[in-house]
């Protein structure tokens, strides 16, 4: 195994940044939209018809 480290250039660290973010926010707003999925069949459960 080689000990020596692994250099990024700050593009390439930007860019990692960036699909980080972008997959973080893919999980929030996946989690987002079930919950408010959620929210709206309660709702509508308790609505007279």
């Amino acid at each position: 195994m080689s000990t020596s480290k692994q250099y990024v250039s700050s593009e390439k660290y930007r860019q990692m940044l960036v699909r980080d973010g972008d997959r973080r926010f893919q999980e929030w707003h996946k989690s987002f939209l079930n919950y408010q999925r959620a929210f709206q069949d309660d709702l509508n459960k308790r609505r007279p018809n």
